[in-house]
């Protein structure tokens, strides 16, 4: 079927805090690549281009009720009421996390809500996709009506962090399926490289770094570190001749994003009134509760390592009520007896923080950051960056961005204006030119298992099994290519081939397997883990199996792996991605 070529391309930035949406047309990226559309979202004091990646859905778990900074309002209101209805709904924040670092992730995992009740992971995320899809669709219904589009005529870009496992990027174009976008139609990007892709076409007057301004040019090589709510993501790019990008070093990173601050806020806060006084009012005053981290969201874009000012926060009535309740005392007594008698004082409902207190919240984050920046910084294919270039909401912090300066002193730190939304805007912009990565680096070796004659002395005698009465060694790890091997765009391996074990096989399984080992022997060694498979099935048993020969090859270089596997005898090739989830 001939595909109707795209005249719009929207990307959804799936994140840990906020998550939004962003489009262009092709004649506007044509005449301008940095013109995008995007929609501005609005809670209490807080204006912003992305909304929190908050979700309320009805009690029959299946129903979307809200999104955002609505869900957050409107969950808070069924909490107050005294008829524990708000039990009954599910409620879900922040919870993009629960697929970091899952190599062996399965497509019914269950996540749960904040009152600890389950819904499939899937569902969740899905009723995300197809809000922020639907949202984008109604918001800018009279510019997209005035060209008549058609659905299939919008290429849609979906958001990942480049360390991300290959099972949770399946994941969520699964997910964005189920919302309803053709899988023809979506294209997977990682975050990393969507930001550099954007900041390379944005104006030198844009690009700012300390007191000065900069570009990058054929030969630059530099450091994107994407930091977001959940994830630090850390790549290096070449720009080479023809302007397109060459990855240096395999992505890396970890989870050190801007939520693990808030959580160091809320544990500073736990310190103050008790665990138990912070779980019921969490429980009680869920209003309040949002309000204090809202609050604090505003607060920690102004901490800064030279700033020695106090700072004041409000503390709801309703946790010193609670607090008081709990434990007979005075909370203004209470607080002189902890560890933070002389940091912290409170007059009526104002919390009067040291500044040095604050900028502690931050030392874990900050510090896992520099730290695996400096280990970075020691591999030979990093020693040529002359520049860091820092995106994602989490960079706007200016305790990270010094940190950053501070300890690469010779390095150019840029960061460019709006950095929370260079990600979005990229993938808007990938996928309009996804040909912009010219070459990436495998993040693992990649090998399919299979059996070869066993040999006695070589292998281990306890993977050896007969096959219509021949010796072969099972497990074998075939390797198609290397951890940190350098792929271009859209490589194909070369073709190896297989023939069946046996006499009475209609079908061979390829299992996928991944290591962080450059050879490993076998795909039961340390640091190898099977990731998916693709199945041959149909073979001609009616010919000898040595006549039955299946070459297999895999596609790198893209944001998802694709295999095809080729019968040599009647030519038919059955081509799929591979299939990481359980």
């Amino acid at each position: 079927m001939t595909s109707v070529p795209s005249l719009l391309v929207a990307a959804i930035d799936f994140g840990t805090t906020y998550s939004g949406w962003a489009f262009s047309f092709k004649h506007e990226y044509a005449t301008d690549p940095t013109k995008i559309g995007a929609r501005q979202w609005y809670g209490g004091q807080l204006v912003s281009m992305k909304a929190p990646t908050t979700v309320l859905i009805k009690p029959d778990g299946r129903t979307f009720d809200s999104f955002g900074y609505e869900a957050e309002s409107k969950y808070s209101e069924l909490a107050s009421e005294d008829n524990n209805e708000y039990k009954r709904w599910y409620y879900f924040r922040r919870f993009k996390m629960m697929l970091h670092g899952k190599m062996g992730l399965n497509r019914n995992v269950d996540i749960e809500d904040e009152t600890q009740k389950s819904l499939p992971a899937k569902t969740v995320f899905s009723l995300v996709i197809r809000y922020l899809k639907e949202d984008m669709l109604k918001n800018s219904k009279d510019k997209l009506s005035s060209g008549h589009l058609t659905e299939d005529e919008i290429t849609w870009v979906l958001t990942v962090p480049a360390i991300w496992t290959d099972a949770a990027k399946q994941f969520m174009r699964e997910a964005a399926i189920e919302a309803g976008i053709k899988n023809e139609n979506l294209k997977i990007a990682l975050e990393p490289e969507t930001a550099s892709i954007f900041c390379r076409l944005l104006p030198v007057e844009k690009m700012v770094q300390g007191g000065g301004m900069t570009s990058f040019k054929a030969g630059s090589v530099y450091m994107v570190l994407d930091a977001g709510g959940g994830t630090i993501d850390i790549t290096v790019h070449e720009v080479l001749s023809d302007g397109k990008l060459k990855e240096l070093q395999k992505a890396s990173g970890g989870a050190w994003g801007g939520t693990q601050v808030d959580e160091a806020y809320k544990q500073f806060l736990i310190s103050l009134v008790g665990n138990p006084v912070f779980q019921r009012f969490q429980l009680e005053s869920k209003e309040d509760y949002l309000d204090i981290f809202r609050d604090f969201e505003i607060k920690k874009r102004d901490i800064a390592p030279d700033n020695e000012n106090k700072v004041t926060v409000r503390l709801p009535s309703s946790l010193k009520e609670i607090f008081e309740d709990e434990s007979g005392e005075d909370l203004h007594t209470a607080i002189k007896q902890t560890r933070y008698a002389n940091e912290v004082s409170l007059t009526g409902d104002k919390l009067r923080i040291n500044a040095s207190t604050m900028k502690s919240l931050f030392s874990n984050v900050v510090q896992s950051t520099v730290s695996h920046v400096k280990e970075l910084m020691k591999e030979r294919a990093v020693s040529s960056v002359s520049s860091i270039l820092m995106v994602g909401g989490f960079s706007e912090s200016k305790m990270l961005q010094h940190a950053v300066r501070s300890n690469f002193p010779n390095v150019k730190v840029i960061i460019p204006q709006e950095a929370g939304l260079v990600v979005l805007k990229g993938a808007v912009v990938f996928g309009h030119s996804p040909s912009s990565i010219a070459q990436r680096v495998c993040k693992y070796t990649y090998g399919i298992a299979k059996c070869i004659p066993f040999e006695n002395g070589k292998h281990d005698i306890g993977k050896r099994s007969n096959y219509d009465g021949v010796p072969y060694c099972n497990d074998i790890f075939d390797k198609y290519v290397e951890i940190g091997q350098s792929i271009a765009l859209n490589e194909t391996t070369k073709e190896i081939s297989y023939i069946p074990a046996t006499e009475a096989q209609t079908s061979i399984e390829f299992s996928i397997y991944a290591s962080t080992q450059k050879s490993p022997m076998y795909v039961t060694d340390e640091g190898c883990m099977k990731l998916g498979h693709v199945i041959t099935d149909n073979i001609d048993k009616n010919v000898p199996k040595n006549q039955r020969t299946v070459f297999v090859c895999m596609t790198f270089g893209g944001t998802e792996i694709e295999a095809t596997a080729r019968e040599e005898r009647t030519g038919r090739s059955t081509k799929a991605k591979v299939s990481f989830l359980g």
